[in-house]
């Protein structure tokens, strides 16, 4: 087999386990077996023609995985599509070798992952390249991660998608279009809540109501709303608020790759998840509690246990780096680095690049800087570019301590970070898990079209 660049760069990045043999639906060792393979979801409603889609679990419209704080978890993935699968655990900072796989097609080349989740919170696992298509085609789940003692609460997970579909509900094709590339990026015109149109979800008027949100879009960014119920906000990115942030009638935003847990306190109604479109808000689906109005309503606010990050330190004592983007549309990259070469703009769109980092386009260049394990380190981040980008850390969570040249204080711990058009910001973090990382967009078509390079932690 021959290797591309990508997999030059990525095979530095992870172990590829050896191919194990899966013979039964449960494996009988007690890993959850994972299988990527063809299936259908009724998108447009049950009496519609269902749409073919890539899951990872088509037995249920939407993936979502459990697992406990401090306690192992393992996990068997085999690739039943004809395309390899770059498989990464976004937010969990777990060793280097687990959170990115290569999972090549068929069963004798099945993968396991095997780890210790070290945070509680709410994270995901999807594509880590290819992913305009296999994203975009539902290759994703949600991963929860429940504290070692959970809160007395209904625990719903909740993933928002948008989908690019025609009028019958065939997923459009163009995938890997430059157009898409260089401007906004592969936009859904049609929505979804847990693989279903407009769901009805029931829980239980007695107990407080813990929500975990996905945004799973290719690019959108999603503004949540709720009819009918009060909502906290109390944790971001998998990581606990200090406490909990009543929204009010803000909408709850949240770029691609995001994530948030909120609190609900049930009512005698119905509540509603809308979306924000700005021109427009379009129901998503449906809670509706279910049972008496207990007489005494249960306390609607509680903070969760923090998880065990770095303490936070003194921006100004830390090691400055600075990561540059740029290109897209109007995005002044006249050239960059792929590997050894230096090419013109015309040359990279040709090879289907369109975004650099530091003037390295894509995986073919040498890491953005090595850092010593527990270093402290401050990012700043210049988005030369003329869209706002959504930027994740792998194996690590940052804080924001700077925002247009200005020292910004008490900013909750993030595993993404959306940095505005043409604007600086700072981001500190301490590198304190050994391995090969990635700085990537959660764009799917920049992160494909260049925009994710390495950094290495000794």
């Amino acid at each position: 087999m021959t290797m591309n660049r990508r997999d030059v760069f990525l095979a530095a990045a992870v172990v590829i386990l050896k191919p194990r043999l899966v013979f039964a639906e449960e494996a009988p060792d007690g890993f959850l077996v994972l299988r990527a393979e063809p299936a259908s979801l009724a998108l447009l409603g049950t009496d519609q023609p269902a749409t073919d889609i890539w899951s990872w679990n088509k037995a249920e419209p939407a993936t979502i995985l459990r697992a406990r704080q401090g306690q192992p978890f393992k996990v068997r993935l085999i690739n039943y599509l004809e395309e390899d699968i770059w498989f990464h655990w976004f937010g969990v900072r777990g060793p280097a070798d687990q959170m990115t796989v290569k999972v090549e097609p068929g069963e004798q080349a099945a993968v396991d992952c095997v780890f210790t989740p070290p945070d509680a919170g709410t994270f995901w696992f999807g594509p880590l390249t290819n992913a305009s298509r296999q994203r975009d085609m539902g290759l994703y789940g949600l991963l929860v991660v429940e504290e070692a003692a959970p809160p007395d609460a209904q625990d719903v997970a909740l993933v928002v998608d948008d989908w690019l579909v025609d009028d019958a509900g065939k997923i459009q094709g163009g995938f890997g279009d430059l157009a898409m590339a260089v401007g906004e990026g592969r936009m859904g015109n049609w929505f979804t809540l847990n693989g279903a149109l407009k769901p009805k979800i029931k829980v239980a008027r007695d107990r407080p109501l813990r929500l975990r949100f996905l945004n799973a879009a290719n690019v959108r960014s999603m503004g949540l709303m709720f009819k009918g119920g009060e909502v906290a906000v109390v944790a971001h990115d998998g990581q606990p608020l200090a406490a909990a942030q009543p929204l009010g009638t803000q909408p709850l935003l949240l770029a691609p790759g995001q994530r948030a847990d909120v609190l609900l306190q049930p009512g005698a109604g119905v509540v509603t998840f809308a979306l924000d479109l700005l021109e427009d808000v379009v129901e998503l689906g449906y809670l509706e509690p279910a049972g008496e109005v207990p007489a005494i309503p249960p306390p609607p606010l509680f903070t969760l246990p923090q998880n065990p990050i770095a303490p936070a330190f003194d921006p100004a004592t830390a090691r400055a780096i600075t990561l540059t983007l740029e290109g897209g549309a109007k995005g002044g990259l006249k050239s960059a680095r792929v590997g050894e070469e230096e090419l013109d703009t015309r040359a990279l769109l040709e090879r289907g690049l369109a975004w650099a980092m530091n003037g390295v386009a894509g995986t073919g260049g040498p890491p953005l800087f090595t850092a010593k394990r527990g270093e402290p380190l401050v990012l700043t981040i210049d988005n030369r570019t003329s869209f706002a980008q959504p930027l994740h850390i792998h194996g690590h969570v940052w804080r924001l301590v700077a925002q247009g040249g200005q020292p910004v204080a008490d900013t909750p711990w993030r595993d993404t970070a959306v940095v505005p058009a043409k604007a600086t910001v700072g981001l500190a973090f301490t590198a304190d898990n050994p391995g090969v990382w990635v700085i990537q967009s959660l764009v799917a078509e920049r992160v494909d079209s260049g925009m994710l390079a390495s950094f290495v932690v000794e």
